[in-house]
This record gives C-alpha cells, sequence and structure tokens, in this order.
C-alpha cells in the first residue's frame, strides 16, 4: 500500500508539473470554491479635467467575502469585485456560450442571485472590474482572436498571459457580452482594466497591429454604444502613455475624455494622468 501511495503521489506531481492538473482544478472538480485572481488597482480616480475635495476610495471585496459587503460599504466608498480577472475566468455565471467553451465560467450556485441581491442594496455603490483585452482563457481557446507574433502564435506578456486583438469581431461580441451581463445583474460601475494594447513585455515581438488609436477607439465606440441603455457607470483605467504620439497602448486623451464615467489610475500611471 505504501509503494501504491507513493507511485500515485508521484504521478500526481508529475502531471502537475505538465500542466495536466493542477491544485486549484482538483479543488474545483471536488465543489471547493476556487477565486480567480484579484488585482488591487487603482484607489484614486477623478473624471479628467476635473478636481475633486476627496478621491473616491475603493475597498477591493474578495468574492468568498460577499457576505461582509455590508459591512465594507461606507460612504464615499465604492465595492471592488474581480468579474473577469486577467486570466479570462469569470466572477459569476455567464450565459454566453464562447464562456463556457473556453473554460470560463463560475461554478459557483447561486452567485449570480448572490451578486444581484448585494447590488440591489441600498447605500452599496458596486464596482465590476473586467480585464478587458488580457485574457488568456478566450485567446488561448481560439487564437484567432488573439494578438499574435508574426509566426501566428499568440503573442505573450511578462505573465505568460495571452491579450485579446480588439479588432478581432468575435472578441469584442464576447466582451461586449460580458458587460452587458453584468449591467443586467445590477452593477453601478463597469471599470475596464487593460482596455489598451500591452506595453510591457517583448513588444518587439508583436505582430503588426495597425493603428492602435483608431482600432481601440472603434471598439470601445462600439461597447459603450452597447451598454448606453443600461443605468451603469462606464470606467477606464488610463495608461501613462496617453499623451504620446503614437502610444503602445493605444490610448489618447479624446478616448479617456469619451467614457462617462471615472478615469482610472494605478500606481504607476497616477502622475501622468492627473
Amino acid at each position: 500500500l505504501l509503494y501504491a501511495a507513493g507511485g500515485l503521489s508521484g504521478v500526481f506531481l508529475l502531471l502537475c508539473a505538465l500542466g495536466v492538473l493542477s491544485p486549484e482544478g482538483i479543488g474545483a472538480w471536488l465543489g471547493r470554491e476556487v477565486e480567480p485572481p484579484t488585482t488591487q488597482q487603482a484607489v484614486f480616480s477623478t473624471k479628467i479635467g476635473e478636481t475633486v475635495d476627496k478621491p473616491f476610495q475603493v475597498i477591493p471585496l474578495p468574492l468568498t467575502e460577499l457576505d461582509q459587503a455590508g459591512a465594507a460599504a461606507g460612504e464615499g466608498t465604492g465595492l471592488l469585485l474581480a468579474m473577469k480577472a486577467d486570466d479570462g475566468s469569470l466572477g459569476y455565471i455567464s450565459a454566453l456560450p464562447l464562456a463556457a467553451d473556453c473554460g470560463a465560467c463560475s461554478g459557483v450556485a447561486g452567485r449570480n442571485q448572490t451578486l444581484w441581491q448585494l447590488n440591489q442594496r441600498e447605500g452599496v455603490y458596486t464596482i465590476a472590474q473586467v480585464s478587458c483585452l488580457r485574457d488568456a482563457a478566450l485567446a488561448g481557446h481560439d487564437r484567432r482572436l488573439a494578438l499574435c507574433r508574426p509566426s501566428g502564435s499568440p503573442w505573450r506578456d511578462p505573465d505568460k498571459l495571452a491579450w485579446l486583438d480588439p479588432t478581432e469581431e468575435g472578441g469584442q461580441d464576447y466582451l461586449i457580452g460580458i458587460c452587458t451581463e453584468l449591467a443586467q445583474l445590477g452593477f453601478d460601475e463597469i471599470l475596464l482594466t487593460n482596455c489598451a494594447y500591452p506595453t510591457q513585455g517583448d513588444l518587439a515581438s508583436l505582430g503588426e497591429t495597425g493603428d492602435r488609436d483608431a482600432q481601440l477607439e472603434a471598439f470601445c465606440r462600439r461597447l459603450q454604444g452597447a451598454l448606453a441603455d443600461y443605468p451603469v457607470l462606464v470606467s477606464i483605467q488610463g495608461s501613462g502613455d496617453f499623451a504620446q504620439k503614437g502610444s503602445q497602448s493605444g490610448q489618447t486623451a479624446a478616448l479617456l475624455a469619451s467614457f462617462p464615467g471615472r478615469v482610472w489610475a494605478g500606481q504607476g500611471d497616477a502622475e501622468a494622468l492627473a
């Protein structure tokens, strides 16, 4: 029995090393909730050109602590919930076929109902964080939707994550569908992070992308139009290079100013965006 147990352990470790199995995957199979990775993005935000006496305070709320939302919320604060992580995993159950095909959906029963009830609570301001174009799940599932190297293989950033091509209609439809579902769940605000071309990593190995400014603006305008009839504020995290001609991110001052919500700034970009 000891020899058998040792052999099985060795096989398990080998499969984990090869990427065939993972402890997280085993946990999900056993019914344990596995949280998508969250990134504490901006803690400061304001509309470009607008002066505020007190910056809007943000409290990142792990999805395992939704029952503590009432205690965490307060005047002048917002609860930030990761609804689409950088790896493409979703914090809710999506009805989009593509979400199921690429394995992005949350498998937590009743999650959508819990989010709906939270979003309807008086005095609680909720923000759905959506990692827009950084999406390892979908880009890995369908490389036609990914930013690619000249060889045709998906380009990956320093964290080995792939990005979606904002010009691909299939990827646009998917992201618009996710944001629409989140608006229907009653979120007060949707924050688009990574709504830009990548600016970190081996950018020289990225294939030809064309006019980034125009292509990113076309995608954002289509997304804004799709959400125009919903009572949700649409915000974007700005990139510090927005004022540079031919910026790597594809963001411009005009693009950032076109968002009806806030322009958020990460720590490294706060000074440039101020």
